[in-house]
């Protein structure tokens, strides 16, 4: 078995929590290689608009179709499941200008292997 954690049943939170960041980190600075180390080949990405499937597919879409590149992910909490599998992110995508875009909920399947899924809950004109 090959993966971030080969020999462990459950990911610790803080590693979670590192991988997640890494996540939104590889989005906000265009670090496309960190991108695909954390996700799985299988990874699936549930948003509001479309469905895409495979880490390449991913990853190519943040590079090359997502709407504005020009953003940043600002992450007010993270919560974790006492299982040792899910991670849910809450925050707002900011623009360029600092301006909120929208508020997010992103929620992970994390495996030994890395990021399995995201699903993204939107909410545009957050609070």
């Amino acid at each position: 078995m090959s993966g971030l954690y080969p020999f462990v049943d459950s990911i610790p939170d803080m590693d979670r929590e590192a991988i997640v960041r890494t996540y939104y980190r590889s989005i906000d600075d265009d670090e496309y290689g960190a991108l695909g180390d954390v996700l799985t080949d299988g990874f699936v990405h549930y948003r509001p608009d479309r469905t895409i499937e495979g880490r390449d597919a991913f990853v190519s879409f943040m590079r090359d179709e997502r709407p504005d590149k020009d953003t940043e992910h600002s992450l007010e909490a993270m919560y974790f499941d006492d299982e040792g599998g899910r991670v849910a992110a809450e925050g707002q995508l900011l623009r360029s200008s600092g301006a909120e875009w929208f508020g997010f909920v992103d929620t992970f399947e994390i495996d030994e292997r890395g990021i399995r899924r995201v699903r993204t809950y939107t909410a545009l004109g957050s609070e």
